[in-house]
C-alpha cells in the first residue's frame, strides 16, 4: 500500500461559522505562515486581501488596513484552501464527483479510471514536460467545442522591474495553449485573471496545482459568474509549491544571476537520458550580451526534492497530492517500466465521465497511446510524495500542537507512533532546511555571494545526509533544534 494500514482513514470536515475571524480563519492562516500565495482570497470582489511578493520570494495575502470588518474577513476565510472555515478534499469531492458512479481510493480520492499515457499526435509530447497529456486535454476541450478559454500559466513578457517570470494568463485557441506548456515551480496568484473571467463571458478551462483548484472551487461556491464560467478543472500533481529563489538558484549555479534572469526553463528534455533525468535552462543578459545556459538537473545543488529548499510552509500541511478536487489530474508516470523513455509519460486519472470518454475516444483513433493502470500503482507513482503529504503531515501536525502553534485542521489525525525514530527526525531536518534555505538565500543576495548560500546550508544538509549514520542522530537533534527556534519567526510569514 501506499499509504501505510495503521494510519487512519480521512475523515471529512464540514465548513462551521467562525465563532469570531481569527478562530482558523485568514488571519490565522496568515500570521500563522500557512498562505500558500494562491490569491483567492484577493480575487473576491470588494476583497479584505491584496497579494504582494515577501522579501523571501514568495508570494503572500496581506489584510488591508485598517482592518476590514468580519463579514468580509469570513468570506475570505472561506475561500482559502487553509482555512479551517472551508470544506476539506473530501467534501468537495464527494459533492463534486460523489454522483458519477465512479470510485474512490484513499490516495486519489473519487475517480472514474487511471492511465500511462502520452500524446501520439502533433508536439505535444515534445513540447511538454513529461507525456504531453495537460497541454493535449487543455486543446481537446477546446476543439471539442467544450470550452472556449483555458486559464493556465505562462512566461512573462520580460520588462525591467517585473518581478515575476510567469503569471496565469488566458488562451483563447489551441496554438496559445501549447506555447504556455511545460511545469512552472513558481509563485503565481488568482486575482488577476479572476478579474477577467468576471469581465469576459465563456465557458473557461482552469488548469493548477491542488490546493489552486481547490481555490477555485471554494470561489465559484461564493460567486455565481465565477460559477458558471469556470466549467472545467484540470489538475495538476504536485510535489510542493516553490519561491521564486528557486529559479534564481538554479540560474544562479548554471551562470545567469538572479538580476539578469529573463526566462526559465525548469524541465528540458535531454534526448539519450531517462525522463527523471532533465536539464533546467535559464536565459538572461551577462555583461550586456545574452546568454542562454542548460545545465542537467543532477548536476545542480537544491534539485533534490525531498530536502525541500524554498518550500513554502503552507506545502509542509497538505495532503492533496492529486488534485483530488479536479475534473481530471496529470503528472509523472515515476513507475520503472516507464521512467527510461526520455521522452515523457504521464499519468492521468479521471474523475468527470466526459473526460474519460475524450481519453478513451483519442486512445481508439491513436491519437493517445492510452494504458489503463489500476490506482494502487496510479498512486505508487507518486509513493515519495503520499508518504511525506500523509504520514509526514501527521507527524508535523504533532509538532506544532507540542509547541502550543496553531496550524490548519486536515483530515489525518497528528501523532508520531506510526513512525520510526529515524523517519521522525529526517521530517524534522526537512522543516529545519526548508527554513534555513530561505533565510540563507536572502542573505546571499544580499553579497551578492552564491557560494555563501551553499556554506550556510552545508552544515545542517551534511547532518541531513548522514542522518542514518552511527552518531549521526544525536548531533542531527542538536543542531536542528537550534534552526527549528531560530526560525520561529517563520521565514515564510514574511516577518
Amino acid at each position: 500500500m501506499t499509504i501505510p494500514q495503521e494510519m487512519p482513514r480521512p475523515r471529512g470536515r464540514a465548513a462551521e461559522p467562525l465563532k469570531d475571524s481569527t478562530n482558523g480563519g485568514i488571519q490565522a492562516v496568515i500570521s500563522g505562515g500557512y498562505c500558500v500565495g494562491c490569491g483567492s482570497c484577493a480575487s473576491l470582489q470588494n476583497s479584505p486581501c491584496e497579494m504582494k511578493l515577501n522579501r523571501w520570494g514568495m508570494l503572500e495575502a496581506k489584510l488591508t488596513t485598517p482592518l476590514p470588518a468580519n463579514d468580509t474577513l469570513e468570506s475570505a476565510s472561506e475561500v482559502c484552501p487553509f482555512s479551517d472555515s472551508a470544506p476539506d478534499e473530501n467534501l468537495l469531492g464527494a459533492e463534486l464527483f460523489g454522483h458519477t458512479n465512479g470510485h474512490q481510493h484513499e490516495a486519489l480520492g473519487h475517480y472514474q479510471a487511471s492511465y500511462a499515457a502520452h500524446v501520439t499526435e502533433g508536439a505535444y509530447r515534445a513540447q511538454g514536460s513529461s507525456g504531453g497529456m495537460g497541454s493535449w486535454l487543455q486543446c481537446e476541450l477546446l476543439e471539442a467545442g467544450l470550452a472556449d478559454y483555458v486559464i493556465n500559466v505562462k512566461p512573462t513578457e520580460h520588462s525591467e522591474g517585473d518581478e515575476l517570470l510567469f503569471r496565469y494568463t488566458v488562451c483563447s485557441n489551441a496554438e496559445e495553449v501549447r506555447r504556455s506548456s511545460k511545469s512552472r515551480y513558481y509563485p503565481i496568484e488568482l486575482s488577476e485573471v479572476m478579474r477577467i473571467v468576471r469581465e469576459k463571458p465563456g465557458r473557461y478551462v482552469f488548469v493548477g496545482l491542488p490546493c489552486f483548484v481547490k481555490a477555485a472551487r471554494l470561489l465559484c461556491r461564493q460567486d455565481p459568474v465565477l460559477a458558471e464560467r469556470l466549467k472545467w478543472f484540470v489538475g495538476l500533481v504536485c510535489g510542493h509549491l516553490k519561491s521564486k529563489r528557486f529559479a534564481e538558484y538554479l540560474a544562479w549555479q548554471a551562470g545567469v544571476p538572479p538580476e539578469s534572469l529573463e526566462s526559465f526553463d525548469f524541465r528540458k528534455k535531454l534526448p539519450g537520458l531517462p525522463a527523471d533525468q532533465y536539464g533546467v535552462e535559464a536565459t538572461g543578459t551577462v555583461e550586456n550580451h545574452p546568454v542562454t545556459k542548460t545545465r542537467e538537473m543532477r548536476e545542480l545543488d537544491g534539485g533534490d526534492w525531498g530536502r525541500g529548499y524554498f518550500k513554502y510552509k503552507a506545502c509542509d500541511f497538505c495532503d492533496d497530492v492529486l488534485a483530488e478536487t479536479a475534473d481530471v489530474v496529470v503528472g509523472d508516470a515515476w513507475l520503472p517500466q516507464f521512467a527510461e523513455d526520455w521522452q515523457g509519460t504521464n499519468i492521468v486519472i479521471t474523475r468527470h465521465p466526459k473526460i474519460d470518454e475524450l481519453m478513451r475516444e483519442a486512445g481508439k483513433q491513436e491519437r493517445l497511446w492510452v494504458e489503463p493502470i489500476s490506482a494502487e500503482d496510479a498512486a505508487k507513482s507518486q509513493n515519495a510524495g503520499l508518504r511525506h503529504r500523509r504520514d509526514g503531515l501527521r507527524y508535523r501536525l504533532h509538532l506544532a500542537e507540542k509547541r502550543g502553534e496553531w496550524h490548519p485542521q486536515k483530515r489525518f489525525t497528528p501523532g508520531k507512533s506510526h513512525l520510526s525514530r529515524w523517519d521522525r527526525n529526517r521530517h524534522r531536518m526537512r522543516e529545519a532546511l526548508r527554513e534555513m534555505s530561505h533565510r540563507a538565500f536572502a542573505k546571499a543576495l544580499a553579497k551578492d555571494d552564491l557560494e555563501s548560500f551553499q556554506k550556510m546550508m552545508k552544515p545542517l544538509l551534511q547532518k541531513y545526509l548522514r542522518l542514518n549514520s552511527p552518531g549521526g542522530l544525536s548531533s542531527f537533534k542538536k543542531l536542528a533544534k537550534r534552526i527549528l527556534l531560530a526560525g520561529r519567526r517563520n521565514p515564510e510569514s514574511g516577518k
